[in-house]
């Protein structure tokens, strides 16, 4: 089955290709974490699209639809703190990513466009967190609207005109949209960008 899958698609001579890759000889442990990310990432999509089949996104069943999930799906509530745990991390690994590459100045020419890529997919990855969050709709994503509202509100200038159109404008269905449509949807472009600049370029050797 897997021959017959091969020679229509070549979908084994491609993964084999990619664990051939090799590794520069300056590769350490640091430079693990910006694939312990990507693989988190995979994670969440997994788990998350599990979650899709038991979720509704109406403030008032938001929070009795999770807690169907937890308490009546088989291993629903593992599903949802491996969804939960590992948005936490990927924040945390991407943060030491980010470290790595500054302390290794790996943001230089020719490796701008890694650069901004990578910053463009932390602050994604932390407004999926906050969209989260929120889907939930119990206290802790009420609070967590307030204090970004706040938040907002101290940009100068500007902020305090932003504050009441952004709760206007809130519902649960909407955050619903932006986490698991509108977000995936750019991450993706950005990661499929920033992985073959990585390839393209290769890993910054240290300094």
């Amino acid at each position: 089955m897997i021959k017959w899958l091969n020679e229509r698609t070549g979908i084994k001579d491609l993964i084999e290709k990619q664990l051939k890759y090799p590794i520069p000889a300056h590769a350490n442990f640091w430079i693990c974490f910006g694939g312990l990310a990507f693989f988190l990432i995979v994670l969440q999509v997994l788990t998350g699209v599990f979650m899709m089949f038991f979720y509704v996104p109406i403030a008032e069943k938001a929070q009795d639809s999770v807690k169907y999930l937890c308490n009546s799906i088989p291993y629903g509530g593992l599903i949802r703190n491996m969804h939960r745990w590992s948005a936490t991390l990927i924040v945390a690994f991407l943060f030491i990513h980010t470290v790595n590459v500054i302390t290794r100045r790996a943001y230089k020419s020719p490796r701008e466009l890694n650069w901004w890529s990578g910053i463009l997919l932390f602050l994604l990855m932390l407004l999926f967190t906050v969209s989260g969050i929120i889907l939930p709709w119990d206290w802790r994503s009420y609070w967590e609207l307030v204090v970004w509202a706040d938040w907002i509100g101290t940009i100068p200038v500007i902020g305090q005109y932003l504050i009441e159109p952004l709760i206007l404008a809130f519902s649960v269905g909407k955050s619903f949209v932006v986490h698991v449509w509108i977000l995936p949807a750019i991450v993706l472009f950005l990661l499929i960008f920033h992985l073959r600049m990585v390839r393209k370029l290769g890993i910054a050797e240290p300094l």
